[in-house]
């Protein structure tokens, strides 16, 4: 497994500086500058450069790419997933399906997981010293499960189970594929992932960019 990290305050807005957007394709290009905030370019074109990164690495390019009905960049046989919250955007690379998710750990939805968590991951949560670290964590594991089964938020909430155990995380009750998840922390956000296989999870690990 492969990670990739950006931190999109090291570098400008794209619409002032024209020779970052030379970074990334046509299609990519074009949606970066739909966004209204400079933030949300930023993290637009930090996706694109990861993708770009993982394309050019395994011999292939933009040109490659497949889009899904929710407009997920695929390639056959390449396993890779990007996620992206605040400051940074992430990517990760495997040899089988793959999914990640990057959240800020700050003041979570709490009502969230009252709606729509399994009784034991409401548990976990309310039973945690700090509450919106423990909803974090149980987020980003279960964004980056639904985004691994490739279907991302058309697969509800409340159809699968993360269970939490002293040795992490292990997946209960679901009609998705099987998985294993590991979880990390830098600089104050929680990164997770998902992946069909066994793996592990070192943020030494990380290739940043820019």
């Amino acid at each position: 497994m492969k990670l990739y990290r950006i931190n999109i305050r090291n570098f400008n807005d794209p619409l002032q500086d024209k020779k970052l957007l030379e970074l990334v394709d046509e299609r990519r290009r074009k949606k970066v500058i739909r966004y209204l905030q400079p933030d949300d370019r930023k993290r637009s074109l930090g996706a694109g450069i990861i993708i770009r990164k993982i394309l050019n690495e395994n011999g292939f390019s933009e040109n490659d790419l497949k889009y899904s009905e929710n407009e997920k960049p695929f390639v056959d046989n390449l396993f890779f997933n990007v996620s992206h919250a605040g400051d940074y955007v992430v990517g990760v690379l495997s040899d089988c399906e793959v999914g990640c998710d990057i959240e800020k750990n700050s003041k979570a939805p709490l009502e969230v997981a009252e709606h729509y968590f399994y009784s034991t991951e409401l548990e976990y949560i309310r039973s945690a010293d700090d509450k919106n670290r423990a909803f974090f964590t149980l987020w980003t594991l279960k964004e980056s499960y639904m985004k691994m089964t490739g279907k991302g938020m058309s697969l509800a909430l409340d159809s699968f189970e993360v269970i939490p155990t002293e040795n992490g995380f292990i997946l209960g009750k679901s009609s998705e594929k099987n998985c294993f998840f590991k979880t990390l922390e830098f600089d104050g956000y929680i990164f997770s992932v998902s992946n069909e296989m066994e793996f592990a999870l070192d943020e030494e690990k990380f290739c940043d960019i820019l």
